[in-house]
């Protein structure tokens, strides 16, 4: 990525309270509202992030949606949606069509739907 992008390159729209720096690719279509975006960062093709924090070695796909939440060292593939994760998530991959969000139903209790060969690390 360092020999081909050496500044900004922004296809997509940021509002006023949206911060861009480093070696940032934004696709065309994309959207950031009140975002802070920090390179090195791929955002693909018609993504919707509002009220996020992007941070260093992050891609994220066509479609995903963000909404409320902080990524660092992540990979979000394409259509997934995070939506209102309290806690920053890093060094994950959320695959295709993936949806995390919060919920607040009772009981309070965590709900998995994960895949073969997966690996779920929760903190106290």
């Amino acid at each position: 990525m360092d020999e081909y992008v050496k500044d900004p390159q922004i296809t997509g729209e940021g509002d006023e309270s949206s911060t861009v720096s480093g070696r940032v690719v934004i696709g065309s279509g994309s959207k950031l509202k009140n975002c802070t975006v920090r390179g090195p960062v791929v955002i693909g093709d018609y993504c919707n992030l509002e009220n996020c924090f992007v941070g260093s070695y992050t891609s994220i796909a066509d479609e995903a949606q963000l909404l409320d939440v902080e990524i660092d060292h992540s990979v979000v593939l394409k259509g997934a949606k995070i939506f209102g994760i309290q806690r920053r998530i890093v060094d994950s991959l959320i695959g295709e069509r993936a949806t995390l969000t919060v919920t607040e139903h009772r009981p309070k209790a965590l709900r998995f739907m994960v895949g073969d060969d997966s690996t779920v690390e929760l903190t106290t």
